[in-house]
């Protein structure tokens, strides 16, 4: 089947497909512009959940940044070595572990925040106002789709 005769709902597929795994790329390069030891989209999404979730624990940011728990145990061992965030024991429970953004991980967040922000501004303003609201509004109803769908939480990171 060609493009021209696809159903709208798989040319919409296609270009997502398409374009997410871009746009992605470019993003962790803006993240990491000029900086080798930035941090890296999945430490990225992991700092913005603490930071949306203070005291958080281990499984909640696995299941937010999609990974095993192993694995989300050491970007997390490797985010309280570069003293982003800081691992605390629950006094309530012993064996839960409490994680918060440390000050240094607060502020390396929001400097690749501004950085990755101010590049799309940039990028988007070749757009006209019709193209950027109907690319925000297609945006937040494909992630309302996912959310809705998945059953995921709607906030962001």
């Amino acid at each position: 089947m060609s493009t021209i005769d696809a159903a709208p709902e798989e040319e919409a597929a296609r270009a997502v497909l398409d374009t997410v795994p871009l746009v992605m790329r470019a993003i962790r390069a803006r993240m990491r512009e000029g900086r080798p030891e930035a941090i890296s989209v999945p430490q990225f999404r992991a700092l913005v959940y603490i930071r949306r979730h203070p005291g958080t624990d281990l499984s909640a940011v696995a299941d937010q940044v999609g990974t095993s728990l192993p694995a989300a145990s050491e970007l997390v061992a490797r985010l309280v070595r570069q003293q982003l965030v800081v691992r605390e024991t629950d006094p309530a429970s012993r064996r839960r572990i409490r994680l918060t953004l440390s000050p240094s991980g607060l502020a390396d967040l929001e400097a690749a925040e501004k950085r990755t922000t101010e590049w799309l501004v940039r990028l988007l303003r070749g757009l006209g106002e019709l193209e950027l609201a109907g690319m925000a509004a297609g945006l937040r109803d494909l992630r309302a789709t996912v959310v809705n769908e998945s059953g995921a939480p709607a906030g962001r990171g």
